[in-house]
């Protein structure tokens, strides 16, 4: 009899444990990241076959979870604030290149044309002349309000970056902390490994993480690197910046397939089919940095300079064995060039004391790199050759424009990444991955570098057309100054009206505004209507498949800036989706549903009557027994 009391005080105390854990469920329904609680129940081992039993034991309160569940929760939120910070960044873009009826940089670029249409018809009106200054200069200005408009966002995207690297830290730190306390414990309590699965959420909004949770060993990886190790070994996050100077070389490489051997040519002196250019007297080469300053060597004039890098200065007459040393000369020594680029007489070598050290015994070949690293200090160059005759320098046998070997030359770099002991974390997805890629000018994801790129391209292309032309029959023109430098015959026009190779670049001559005549309005005139632009970068008449007018260019902008956009908008509209359908799955699971609870909370009142019922009964039968003795 008093071991079938023991049983029921042991049901009491289950019962009154459930109920109190029941209470504990519906208080904290609405706590973040709480997890339902249920109590462990199992009967206690029986000690002997003619007792019915010795009752039930409470084992613990356990978490309602699903690891696999949790993780797959984490993966598909940080996907959605990956999407979601991408569709909010471009969005502000989007909004930049708005425009109505009456406002807009496509509006503007109707007003200049109309203002070149109207002068054309009187050349001699000031009024039509101040009205085409007026508008160029808009025209320029608006233009580098959008280009401004836009590196403002990206620099706020940087602040923001630096923002959540250090609330990544901070996350981290919380995390280490509450392992430490979970490893001293000897039974951790649960709200510590709630707290620890809501900071894991929350990292995951900034990067993709992938957590190891074995029994006594906790390991946490952001991307592919490990940032919390052994429980509570916490590695700090920084922000890497790698920034690259621009290097444009001008050679051709041949490979020797019997000798297995690279042979470098000076593009100056040497066709792509490795002929010679067989330059000679008074023929001229010209370096043009940016479509607005430029150095020329012309073969036979004669420089005093170092020419063997021995310290000692020479004068020495120009020729075919000397050219590029004297180019790389007068490029180094011009002073509108000395704050953007350094040349280089080929390669050159590195010494203990970091002097720069190149082969200055003959002429290797054009190398110019921009002076200071970054995208902001990348520029546009390229060299121009006009063969002259031998007696009458007056008379052009040739023109020839070249440009940089591509395969060789290197593009200036500004990338942003996250690293960890200096080591780049790569990333896949999460708020920090949207912002890296659009900051990173390598990333092949960076849209705010798309966009910069077309911009430049429509500036450069711009301020060629509009300096330079070669008047070819009535109607017809060879556009732009690259061009021109490519055309053998016809008279070169300089009309100098915009100049640069950049939006940021780009200037409005007003002055060349006065000196500008019927013909050469004819010319700009045609500008409008030419569709067969090239915004390559290599002057025009170059066969391109993009091909197209300067209007439409900037319109084909524009949508491409909407179309990523609404592409943006519907991953994450489809990504939001599959978050919400797997974290409703997961919440099913763990969070507390009033209604169970209270279904519980019934059943196990009931218990605890029906035990307390027993205990009564069982107390009145050993009255009864002490009653008979006496």
């Amino acid at each position: 009899m008093l071991s079938t009391l023991n049983v029921s005080y042991t049901g009491l105390s289950a019962a009154k444990t459930a109920v109190e854990n029941v209470s504990n469920n519906i208080a904290n329904e609405n706590t973040p990241g709480y997890k339902k609680r249920v109590v462990g129940l199992s009967e206690l081992g029986q000690m002997d076959s003619l007792f019915a039993g010795r009752g039930v034991s409470v084992d613990g309160i356990y978490r309602v979870t699903s690891q696999y569940m949790y993780d797959k929760v984490i993966s598909e939120n940080s996907k959605s604030n990956y999407y979601d910070k991408l569709s909010g960044m471009l969005g502000n873009v989007e909004s930049v290149f708005k425009e109505t009826e009456e406002s807009g940089f496509s509006v503007d670029l109707n007003r200049y044309f109309q203002s070149i249409e109207n002068l054309r018809t009187n050349p001699n009106s000031e009024i039509y002349k101040s009205a085409l200054k007026n508008e160029g200069g808009i025209l320029v200005e608006t233009l580098q309000n959008i280009y401004s408009t836009i590196q403002k966002q990206q620099d706020a995207e940087k602040t923001e970056l630096n923002a959540n690297v250090e609330k990544i830290n901070s996350l981290l730190k919380e995390i280490g902390d509450v392992n430490d306390k979970i490893v001293k414990y000897a039974t951790a309590t649960n709200d510590l490994y709630d707290k620890r699965d809501q900071l894991e959420l929350e990292l995951s909004n900034y990067v993709d993480i992938t957590v190891n949770r074995d029994e006594d060993f906790y390991e946490l990886k952001i991307g592919d690197s490990v940032a919390i190790s052994n429980n509570t070994i916490v590695r700090t996050v920084d922000v890497i910046n790698n920034d690259s100077s621009q290097i444009d070389k001008f050679n051709h490489i041949n490979y020797d397939s019997v000798t297995n051997t690279f042979t470098t040519y000076d593009s100056l002196k040497y066709n792509e089919d490795l002929t010679s250019k067989n330059l000679d007297l008074n023929d001229v080469v010209t370096y043009k940095l940016n479509n607005e300053f430029e150095v020329s060597v012309t073969i036979g004039e004669s420089i005093t300079m170092d020419w063997d890098g021995d310290g000692t200065e020479t004068t020495e007459i120009v020729d075919d064995t000397n050219l590029t040393r004297a180019i790389v000369h007068k490029i180094n020594s011009n002073p509108d060039f000395n704050d953007l680029v350094v040349a280089y007489n080929g390669d050159y070598s590195i010494d203990s004391n970091g002097n720069k050290i190149t082969n200055d015994i003959k002429d290797n070949f054009l190398r110019v790199e921009s002076k200071f690293p970054g995208i902001d200090n990348s520029f546009d160059a390229r060299v121009s050759i006009v063969k002259r005759d031998n007696t009458d320098s007056t008379i052009i046998d040739s023109r020839e424009s070249l440009y940089k070997n591509e395969d060789e030359s290197k593009t200036a770099i500004s990338d942003v990444s996250i690293g960890i002991y200096g080591r780049e974390v790569s990333l896949k997805t999460g708020i920090v991955k949207a912002q890296v890629d659009n900051l990173s000018t390598s990333s092949a994801n960076n849209k705010f570098q798309t966009y910069f790129d077309k911009l430049d391209a429509f500036a450069q292309t711009l301020a060629d057309i509009t300096d330079k032309y070669i008047k070819t029959g009535t109607d017809s023109y060879i556009y732009g100054e690259a061009a021109s430098d490519d055309e053998d015959s016809g008279v070169i026009n300089s009309l100098g009206l915009f100049s640069g190779s950049s939006v940021m670049t780009l200037k409005f001559n007003k002055n060349a505004v006065n000196d500008l005549k019927q013909l050469e309005l004819d010319y700009l005139a045609t500008i409008q209507w030419k569709t067969d632009l090239s915004f390559e970068g290599k002057g025009q008449g170059v066969n391109s498949s993009n091909d197209t007018s300067l209007l439409e260019f900037y319109r084909e902008l524009r949508v491409s800036v909407s179309a990523d956009k609404e592409n943006s908008n519907f991953l994450l509209e489809t990504q939001d989706s599959i978050t919400q359908s797997v974290k409703s799955s997961y919440d099913n699971l763990v969070k507390v549903d009033k209604d169970d609870e209270m279904l519980d909370l019934m059943k196990f009142q009931s218990a605890y009557t029906a035990n307390a019922k027993i205990v009564t009964a069982i107390d009145e039968m050993l009255q009864t027994l002490l009653g008979l003795k006496r």
